[in-house]
């Protein structure tokens, strides 16, 4: 018996070592304020990256949707970060879309995609990560998916 104790012990252990840190960076907001993760995590609550093109109406629905979300129910601890890959080509879309939506988050620019590469290789929109408290990546999201939300509750612990 003490023996499965100490393997379950070991294994738990070992799970709890294995969780992905998420990947630092800094960026510079759309007003010029230079931000990183570790300034974004922000002790007893979560942070969503939710990394969008002003062209990708499925982005556009993620960020609705989570904005929306989070402002309805403000006791939720989870706080969001936008991370937006336009590149030069349409980043002067950024601003008009933000505005045209009524959003009011703080956006991260990252045209030259450093930041999203860390994230996520396949560079495919919409795309999201939940980051535990701790800067663990708690959680993946790929494409736009009404229940998302839904999700990033389940993954909201109870210490956050």
């Amino acid at each position: 018996m003490a023996k499965r104790l100490i393997t379950l012990l070991s294994l738990c252990l070992a799970l709890q070592l294995m969780a992905k840190q998420a990947p630092q960076f800094q960026g510079e907001t759309l007003d010029g304020k230079r931000v990183s993760l570790k300034q974004s995590l922000r002790p007893g609550r979560s942070l969503i990256l939710c990394f969008w093109a002003s062209w990708c109406t499925p982005c556009l629905q993620e960020l609705k949707e989570v904005s929306t979300r989070l402002k309805n129910d403000p006791s939720l601890p989870l706080d969001m970060l936008a991370i937006n890959v336009d590149t030069s080509e349409t980043a002067s879309d950024v601003g008009p879309t933000l505005k045209l939506y009524g959003f009011d988050f703080p956006v991260v620019m990252d045209q030259k995609h450093t930041i999203f590469s860390k994230y996520q290789g396949a560079k495919s929109l919409p795309f999201s990560a939940l980051i535990s408290p701790e800067g663990e990546i708690s959680k993946t999201f790929s494409g736009f998916d009404e229940q998302m939300f839904e999700e990033v509750k389940k993954h909201l612990s109870p210490k956050t």
